[in-house]
């Protein structure tokens, strides 16, 4: 490391979850990145959790007590203000509590930075903890429906070990420029969680910021362990609410007409097959989530407005970069029926 590096904030967010916490901030206590600080914010957890973490980490970790449960958005938020208004750090990086990044995930993640002074966001190799060969991901696709999907989910890890240019980054395991953040704004905080990290990028890349995927920089994540503690009708609804609002606030005019036929094809498919296939939770969520952002249209427009100064990329490199959805939901589908195949014979 130079005399002038960088210095990196990472924010890590607690929720009810001090036993992933605590292997999450075990593995950024063994980055080779020596100019680190590290923010963790209790988003209110129960039974004396961040009593706990104090006493265990102390002065090695920056500790944020919100009063309640803010959501991801507004929990990462507001380490997120404490990091630019230092302005001490040139990057910050989130991390979720359930993963556990390797040595030389900050380094790695700066190294792809610093290629390129517009590069905006750097996205990790997240893999699956219980199977560090397969992807869980390595960035997110935007699909050409309008809605998006993980990039590289359950395909075995040395398929990715190429940089990449991308639309859109996992909040899980990311970098961010200061200065973009500066640019572009934080993390919606209505989203409370679920598509932050797409709206972030979207809005990153129509403001000319590079989204990039830097493979040497690996963690191993538990998906779901934390979203498993709150998923429920309700959070699949806003997840749907969410998804619509970071495409049709931050798409370009002509990339949002170019998959509009496309996404009101989709969704009338789901509304109508979902139920013959039993799953009316799916088609409900689907319904409620699309509905709620059609009534909230008139702040959808009044967004775009406000973000439209920022608008600078050419809307045809970023419909260029989207991945066909009959792709996405073909590779989906073939490793679902791969799984039931699995399942079965190893019952037989």
């Amino acid at each position: 490391m130079t005399p002038d590096a960088p210095r990196v904030a990472v924010v890590v967010l607690n929720w009810n979850g001090l036993a992933h916490t605590r292997a999450c901030l075990a593995s950024l206590a063994r980055q080779a990145w020596q100019d680190l600080e590290v923010h963790v914010v209790d988003n209110a957890s129960a039974n004396g959790e961040a009593d706990a973490l104090a006493a265990e980490f102390g002065g090695r970790v920056r500790l944020h007590r919100a009063e309640r449960n803010l959501g991801f958005t507004g929990g990462c938020n507001l380490a997120l203000r404490v990091v630019l208004a230092e302005g001490r750090c040139r990057y910050v990086a989130l991390l979720n509590n359930d993963a556990e990044a390797e040595p030389e995930w900050v380094a790695a993640l700066v190294a792809s930075a610093e290629a390129d002074p517009r590069i905006g966001l750097v996205a990790s190799r997240m893999v699956f903890h219980a199977d560090p060969t397969r992807i869980e991901n390595a960035g997110v696709h935007v699909l050409s429906n309008g809605d998006n999907a993980p990039r590289g989910r359950h395909a075995p890890a040395e398929r990715f070990a190429a940089p990449a240019e991308l639309v859109a980054a996992c909040g899980g395991a990311l970098l961010a420029r200061v200065a973009t953040l500066q640019e572009v704004g934080l993390l919606r905080e209505d989203f409370f969680a679920n598509f932050e990290d797409v709206d972030l990028s979207l809005r990153t890349a129509v403001a000319g910021w590079r989204i990039v995927y830097a493979p040497a920089a690996i963690v191993r994540h538990h998906l779901n362990a934390s979203i498993v503690k709150v998923r429920d009708l309700g959070f699949d609804v806003r997840s749907v609410r969410n998804a619509t609002w970071a495409f049709f606030v931050n798409a370009p005019a002509p990339v949002i007409a170019l998959n509009l036929p496309w996404f009101v094809l989709c969704n009338l498919a789901i509304l109508a097959v979902m139920p013959l296939l039993g799953r009316t939770d799916v088609a409900r969520a689907f319904w409620r989530g699309r509905l709620q952002a059609w009534r909230e249209r008139d702040a959808i427009r009044a967004e775009r407005a406000r973000l439209q100064p920022l608008r600078r990329a050419s809307w045809l490199g970023l419909w260029w970069r989207e991945r066909s959805y009959l792709v996405e939901y073909l590779r989906i589908l073939l490793l679902r029926l791969r799984g039931q195949r699995t399942r079965i014979l190893a019952r037989a």
